[in-house]
């Protein structure tokens, strides 16, 4: 069979922005379930952490959810990376907020698991390798070396945010 006989593979198909919306949703229904439950409003299943944590799980998914939302509404495609210029000024402000506010709640949690009371236990799984113990200072290291990553980045977003839209050219 010669290379001319077979099909063209076709391109993945774009998501329409009422399928992005319904994910954004059902990402903002956990996000907020588990805010909800952190805080007693709702039952909750046994976690192995502060009400915190699951509160900044609920959080992540939260501000997610939410923009996929914006994203949709401002007809964003899936190889744009931010909001275009023409796109309403909330659009871009919330999009950049949410991606704070996810972050965040992201580097919260690591910095938790790196650095917050009590024992941890790792396992460490690999092709051919499963280590059902590794130990605790080598999980919180790398969880920390993680949340300061993640920490600059959300840094370097609130400030490319504040310079973006406190600029007076414009650009």
């Amino acid at each position: 069979m010669s290379t001319q006989d077979q099909s063209p593979v076709q391109a993945p198909r774009q998501a329409s922005p009422h399928e992005v919306i319904g994910v954004g949703v059902a990402f903002s229904a956990a996000g907020l379930y588990f805010m909800l439950g952190a805080a007693g409003y709702l039952p909750m299943p046994e976690a192995n952490g502060p009400a915190f944590i699951v509160f900044c799980a609920g959080a992540t998914f939260l501000f997610a959810g939410l923009t996929c939302m914006v994203r949709a509404r401002a007809c964003v495609t899936g190889s744009q990376s931010d909001i275009p210029a023409s796109a309403p000024r909330w659009t871009q402000v919330s999009y950049r907020v949410l991606a704070i506010g996810a972050s965040g709640a992201l580097a919260t949690i690591g910095t938790w698991v790196a650095i917050g009371s009590g024992p941890r236990a790792f396992s460490l799984s690999a092709p051919f390798i499963e280590m059902q113990t590794t130990g605790e200072m080598i999980g919180r290291t790398v969880f920390g070396l993680g949340a300061v990553i993640v920490w600059i980045y959300v840094i370097a977003l609130t400030v490319g945010t504040v310079r973006k839209f406190l600029n007076r050219t414009g650009a």
